[in-house]
Parts: C-alpha cells; structure tokens; sequence
C-alpha cells in the first residue's frame, strides 16, 4: 500500500520542517537545509516491496548531510539505491563524488557520512538491507557515490523495472506480489554491481576520477577543453574519451552538463547575484548560449532561479 505525504495544506513556513521530519522518519536521518523554505514544495510517496521500500520524491533542490556523528548517535544499517528519473544532482560519500543527471542510478550507505544535493520532479530511492546486498555483492561500499555504468548487463531493466513499481498499481495490489517484485528488482541490482567492478576498469576509473576533479577545479575557465584535461592528468586525449565512453558520456558534454549544473546551483543557494555572474564563474562567456543551454537542460530560464527579494 502506497503511503503519501504532501507539503501542500501546510503553512509556508512550517513546510520544510514538516519535509524533514518525514523523509527523516521513513528515509535516513540527517541534517537538512532549504534553498528558500518560503517555496518550498515537496512530495513523498512510499511503496513497500517486500523486505525494502520504494520511495518516490518530488521537490526542489535541497540539502541532505549524515554526519560521523548521527552515524553513531542514529546508526542505519542500509544502502540505498538512488535513480534519478527527472531530477539532478550531486552525491559525496568515501572520498568520492557522483555528478547525477537524469536516468541515473547510484548506490549510497546509511552508515558512513554522506552530502547529498539532488531535487526535479522525480527521484526514486530504494531502502535495501544491507544483508540483501553484503552476503551477495563482495566490498559493495566500495560502490556507493559512483554512477553505475548501465552498459553492464542488469542495469537498463533494473531501471525499467523501477519506474513500473512506480506507475502500476497492481505491483501494490498484495503484499506478496510486491515482495516477488522487490526481490527481481534485487537480483537485476545485484548482477549490475557484480560487473561494476570488472577486470581492467580499476585505472580507467581512477582516470575518469582525476579528470573530473580538474574539470570542477577549473569551470570558471572559459577555455577549459578536453585536450587541455588530457594534458593536465598525463594521457592521450583518446585515453580520455575512452575513461568517459564507460560512463556513457563525452569529455566535452561532461565539462557542459557540470558548468551548468555549477551555475544552477550557484544561482538557488544564493552565491550569485544575477544570472550573468553565475554563468562567467561557470565558465560561460555567451550569455544567449548559456541561456538557451540552461532552459534545454533544466526546462526553466535561470533567472526563474533567482531568490525573491
């Protein structure tokens, strides 16, 4: 049976409260910030599945952090299962960051701190024992706060099977065929993590790791490229591209998709002033193209972004 919770009859200023206390309640506590809690609008749907539940959200982008501290004080044995189905943003977990766009999917564990910064209109979030997982899946920490690659088999129906537990019905009609359905949602997740980890993949992602780190270090550089990437972490620009491809993307759309997702965030937690100043230390120079990008990746102007005054 699903369970649903909206901020919609409570008071504005009461909202984000109410928010926290129900996504604290039947997700992972931890502290939790607003970008503007005057607006703030959100939406929870939870569907049990067997031993795990399926959770829906809907809302604005805003800021989840499970501290050491609440790890010991709250302690919370599961991992979780992220699919970002049209929602965006980004996750710290193990020394390691996962820029999230729309489809993808990420691991991360209850039990080790963790930033997570991620809203749109839908992002689906399932709560796993993690004895479904560890006595299956060896080293499976070793896996959270990475976009799982979904040219390993399992992961393209594990992300189709998903969004069918989300819109039917009848996967809810009893609680055994919702158990049936939880456990091949199981499986699918544990074939994909089992060929995460492949031979020869180890250096490629290690590559891929310090390529990102330089491609967020230097955004604001307008000439930031691909060629100067290579240069910069040592290896051809076609070893590059290859560390990419694994990851089903480009060096050039990847320097894109974070300039813009820099700006937008820059732009909702208030660090810019207007929307020209988010885009010059994004490493943008056309504001019209910035523009034009930033409506066709987000479906909004960024200066529908700016806080009111």
């Amino acid at each position: 049976m699903t369970i649903e919770y909206t901020t919609t009859e409570i008071a504005p200023g009461q909202r984000f409260e109410y928010w926290k206390e129900v996504v604290c309640r039947h997700c992972i506590a931890a502290h939790s910030d607003p970008l503007d809690t005057s607006d703030f609008d959100g939406s929870l749907w939870v569907r049990p599945l067997g031993a795990m539940d399926l959770c829906t959200v809907r809302a604005p982008v805003h800021h989840w952090e499970r501290t050491s501290g609440q790890v010991r004080g709250e302690p919370d044995d599961d991992l979780w299962l992220g699919f970002m189905d049209r929602s965006a943003g980004t996750l710290e977990q193990g020394g390691r960051q996962a820029s999230l766009g729309a489809r993808d999917i990420v691991l991360y564990d209850a039990d080790q701190p963790f930033r997570f910064d991620f809203g749109g209109q839908a992002a689906h979030l399932m709560r796993i024992p993690r004895r479904l997982l560890a006595q299956r899946v060896r080293g499976v920490e070793r896996l959270t706060a990475v976009v799982l690659d979904e040219r390993r088999p399992g992961l393209v129906p594990l992300r189709e099977m998903l969004l069918q537990a989300v819109v039917h019905p009848s996967v809810q009609a009893d609680a055994a065929m919702a158990a049936r359905f939880g456990e091949t949602l199981l499986e699918l997740l544990v074939l994909s993590l089992e060929l995460q980890d492949a031979p020869g993949r180890a250096a490629e992602r290690d590559l891929y790791a310090a390529a990102m780190r330089h491609i967020r270090a230097h955004l604001a550089d307008p000439d930031l490229s691909p060629e100067g990437v290579a240069q910069a972490i040592h290896v051809s620009p076609r070893t590059l591209v290859r560390a990419f491809a694994r990851h089903q993307k480009t060096p050039m759309a990847t320097i894109w998709h974070e300039r813009l997702l820099s700006s937008r965030l820059a732009i909702e937690q208030g660090r810019a002033r207007s929307v020209s100043q988010a885009a010059l230390d994004s490493g943008f120079t056309d504001f019209s193209h910035f523009s034009h990008a930033f409506r066709k990746a987000f479906g909004t102007a960024p200066s529908a972004l700016l806080p009111r005054r």
